[in-house]
């Protein structure tokens, strides 16, 4: 499940000047767009909905690569704002999970919608729901951006493109979903923070609807099908990682991940890589409890 369209956007979390010790540089803030025809591009489109996508109106698309994605879309001044936010949080995340560039040097498609319309029509060859905003598949990106106006939302660009990354990172491993979307929606806005060089800790707002309990949460299997109780677990989830996050090293965060991927469960993840940090489970749960930032 990905981001919807009546998501509440969230407030800026991290500080944007920080970045783990030894991070590569940030990518330009002009990215070149290279524009080719469809035959010249580096990686064929092979996906079911790639393909969907390109069969609207095809003599419409135009294509261009980056140095991480190819990019196809319908007028110049969408696909620059994209590529200009997506290169960024692409670098912002792979720094928070450590990873470098070797890592997510396999390029990705994207496709960039501007027209509802045209968007509406993709969505009712996919199994999406009609109301669905912008979405990533596997490491493809399918953004509905609705012009430069209010439609462009960045939150959801970033929080989809993590999405993307994290597909692109771990290939054939599936995150817990909590983990997933906390840690997309968590972001969802702090990549958007240090792109704009701001120290946002303090204008983090209290996640009124974060009232699930932690045991309940990690044992998810299937997300919540009642709109009040999507609500709850998205900003549950985003809790639990933006705790983990702004509590703890941040450079402890990949080491957790490896540890729930790797079999553990949420309690000995976490003694197992903040042990140092926390006195035991119990005391972890009481501090929990009382963070609302």
């Amino acid at each position: 499940m990905r981001s919807l369209l009546w998501l509440p956007a969230l407030v800026l979390l991290t500080c944007g000047a920080s970045v783990m010790q030894g991070a590569e540089e940030p990518p330009p803030q002009d990215i070149p767009l290279v524009e080719k025809q469809a035959g010249q591009l580096s990686l064929k489109v092979t996906s079911a909905e790639g393909m969907k996508a390109l069969a609207i109106a095809p003599e419409k698309w135009k294509h261009a690569e980056t140095d991480h994605f190819i990019v196809h879309f319908r007028r110049v001044t969408e696909a620059h704002r994209v590529v200009r936010e997506i290169e960024y949080t692409l670098w912002f995340v792979a720094q928070s999970l450590g990873a470098t560039k070797e890592r997510y040097a396999k390029k990705s498609h994207v496709y960039v919608f501007q027209d509802e319309q045209e968007w509406r029509d993709f969505l009712r060859q996919t199994t999406n729901p009609s109301w669905f905003g912008s979405f990533a598949h596997g490491d493809d990106l399918f953004l509905h951006v609705g012009g430069m106006g209010e439609g462009f939302n960045s939150h959801i660009l970033a929080h989809e493109t993590t999405h993307a990354v994290v597909a692109r990172l771990y290939p054939n491993q599936r995150w817990p979903q909590w983990l997933n979307e906390g840690f997309a929606e968590y972001m969802g806005s702090a990549s958007q923070a240090a792109r704009k060089g701001l120290w946002t800790k303090g204008m983090q707002q209290t996640l009124s609807e974060a009232s699930m309990p932690v045991e309940k949460l990690v044992a998810m299997q299937d997300y919540p099908t009642d709109r009040a109780e999507v609500d709850r677990f998205y900003e549950s989830s985003q809790k639990l990682v933006r705790f983990l996050m702004n509590s703890y090293p941040k450079d402890r965060f990949p080491k957790f991940v490896d540890a729930i991927l790797g079999g553990a469960n949420f309690e000995a993840a976490l003694l197992q890589v903040y042990g140092d940090q926390v006195q035991d489970y119990a005391a972890f749960t009481k501090r929990y409890e009382r963070f609302v930032k």
